[in-house]
């Protein structure tokens, strides 16, 4: 039975870690389903990203937008600039933090000084955030030029590593751009160093232990202080639930994590010498603070042989339960169902707190309850090993043939996340390189949308999408064009029925009308170039709408004053000007996908 158990463990396993990956939709922090919504897929213009911006700028009235430096200038009702907002991504997706990317924006004061940062939606630990706030860190750059900001040396905290590390790295990528200043990478200070170099030699000193338990048993209390006091207060390092889940949804990079990646290497590959585990016994900073204590009564309670293997279950029956929560979506956070984040007490919750204080009470009269009984972390790893005394040879092979195989999978994977596709976007530190990278993608993706949903268009839509319009080229910089915004849905229905092929109208939740106005077109050499000024200007907005996720068609008016007409008489445009069409706008249903215009036998190289 020792195969079909083996086979049946890590099918279960790779079952459930497939469910929770298409439940989150992402893997390794990539969308598996190409997620338009995720923020790594947004562009910087989108209305979700400046949405905040009336939260940061009290009297906010407006924005501009500077595409060189992709810097946001916020202006108040008295038109009197408010503050300057840099974000922080797409330029640093590839910087992780404990659960991912962390974007935030970088708010400056008229005089260009820094006036906080403003953590936007992230996959961070929200006690961790909460804690970071609360002592401050944010407003570690508050009062700083960009050019003083990159070169402040500004060390990460203890106990939220990685979430600051991650917002110290984005901090200084981003304001390095911005500058064009190359930044100052956060150093390792010798804490940090020793901290690592630690953590390495207490693992070798492990495995060490691990494979000649009868030369180091009289160290072992060494280790477990060792563990207790490098692993947990120190460096903060184990293995989680939550971490595995942090891991495999928001991706993991190598150099930041290298000795927890080598810590799991270990944890599935040392077990297929023997049938004992490794992580638990040997290097689980909770599981030696819980022996530690245990040595204050040497005299136990017993459970039967019954009971004990009763009690066993539990710890499965618990991570069943969290990851029946992982794959429904409860808002729940899995640090607080595992006493590990205990060690970082200042960014522990108070549920937290108690459990692990609960368990070491409990380990003084009973052998280590946590690990044996209720640990979903240890009960996940155990299903990695075969615990049997006897076993035969050929169940055996089976057995480490299995584990090998998963074991060279999570390598496989962990390789993969690693190693960026072919395909990939790479996001350079280059603001020319990153505009026009998402200015083809919107070209590309522009369609001709007919089909909208009942969602409304805002007022701050329009409005950048009419300043896209106006920022066309036109010939000898005369501007002829004008733009009748219509929202009234009365004006929507009466155009619908007065157009012949804008019947999308009466879905539609807003029309723009590109106009020409004659007083500016009329002069003795270009008269008749308002027609294509106002194209180009129409293309801007047919392009802005796409880079708003919005959906949007060109119907053409002008040179048929049968359409004209209506247009004319419904808006009431006076005599000079002339409608060259209009475009209704609205909320795309994805029903209207971009085409493939792509024909190389259009293009003719050096002559015809």
């Amino acid at each position: 039975m020792v195969n079909t158990n083996k086979i049946l463990k890590i099918f279960i396993i790779i079952v459930g870690l497939a469910v929770v990956v298409l439940t989150s939709g992402r893997i390794f922090d990539h969308d598996i389903f190409n997620n338009p919504e995720s923020p790594q897929n947004q562009t910087v213009v989108l209305t979700e990203q400046t949405a905040f911006f009336t939260e940061v700028c009290q009297d906010f009235s407006y924005f501009k937008h500077d595409t060189i430096t992709d810097c946001y200038y916020l202006y108040n009702s008295k038109n009197k600039l408010a503050c300057s907002v840099l974000l922080t991504m797409p330029y640093c997706k590839d910087i992780k933090g404990y659960g991912g990317c962390v974007p935030f924006a970088i708010v400056f004061n008229p005089n260009n000084k820094i006036r906080e940062l403003v953590l936007l939606e992230n996959s961070e630990t929200i006690k961790w955030t909460k804690q970071l706030n609360d002592i401050k860190f944010f407003e570690t750059w508050n009062g700083l030029t960009a050019e003083e900001a990159i070169k402040t040396n500004i060390d990460a905290i203890s106990g939220a590593t990685y979430t600051s590390k991650a917002i110290i790295e984005s901090c200084n990528q981003r304001l390095s751009i911005f500058t064009k200043i190359e930044s100052n990478k956060s150093k390792m200070n010798w804490v940090n160093i020793l901290g690592i170099i630690a953590s390495f030699l207490f693992l070798i000193f492990a495995v060490y232990s691990f494979l000649m338990p009868q030369k180091t048993n009289r160290f072992r209390i060494f280790l477990l202080i060792a563990s207790v006091g490098i692993l947990g207060f120190w460096q903060g390092d184990f293995l989680s639930l939550a971490l595995f889940d942090k891991w495999l949804i928001g991706g993991v990079k190598i150099w930041p994590h290298i000795f927890l990646i080598v810590v799991l290497i270990l944890t599935i590959l040392l077990p297929l010498t023997t049938n004992k585990a490794f992580y638990c016994q040997f290097v689980c900073p909770f599981g030696a603070a819980q022996e530690l204590i245990g040595k204050l009564n040497k005299r136990k309670i017993t459970f039967s042989q019954t009971l004990r293997k009763l009690l066993t279950k539990i710890r499965f029956l618990v991570l069943f339960i969290l990851f029946v929560m992982l794959v429904v979506a409860v808002d729940f956070s899995l640090e607080d169902f595992e006493p590990f984040s205990a060690f970082s007490y200042k960014f522990a919750s108070a549920s937290t707190l108690i459990l692990a204080l609960v368990m070491l009470f409990l380990s003084i009269f009973i052998n280590k309850p946590w690990c044996r009984f209720f640990c979903p972390t240890g009960g996940l790893i155990s299903l990695l090993y075969v615990k049997s005394n006897k076993v035969e040879s050929k169940k055996i092979s089976v057995s480490l043939l299995l584990n090998i195989i998963f074991g060279l999978t999570i390598l496989v994977l962990i390789y993969f996340n690693f190693v960026k596709p072919d395909n990939a976007t790479e996001v350079k530190t280059n603001n020319e390189t990153i505009i026009m990278n998402n200015a083809l993608e919107v070209i590309h993706n522009r369609k001709s949308v007919r089909n909208f949903t009942d969602e409304p268009v805002t007022k701050e839509q329009l409005e950048t999408i009419v300043k896209a319009g106006m920022a066309a080229p036109s010939a000898r910089n005369l501007q002829p064009w004008a733009f009748v915004v219509v929202t009234e849905r009365q004006k929507l229905d009466d155009l619908a029925k007065a157009l012949p092929y804008a019947k999308m109208l009466l879905q539609a939740q807003a029309a723009i009308v590109v106009c020409g106005d004659m007083n500016k077109a009329a002069t003795e050499v270009d008269s008749a170039y308002w027609v294509q000024d106002c194209s180009a200007a129409t293309q801007n907005i047919l392009l802005a709408v796409e880079a708003l996720k919005l959906g949007a068609v060109w119907t053409a008016t002008f040179p048929y004053q049968e359409r004209m007409n209506p247009v004319i008489k419904i808006l009431g445009l006076p005599d000079n000007i002339r409608p060259l069409n209009v475009i209704p706008i609205g909320v795309p249903t994805g029903e209207d996908k971009p085409k493939d215009k792509w024909k190389p036998e259009n293009v003719h190289w050096k002559k015809w």
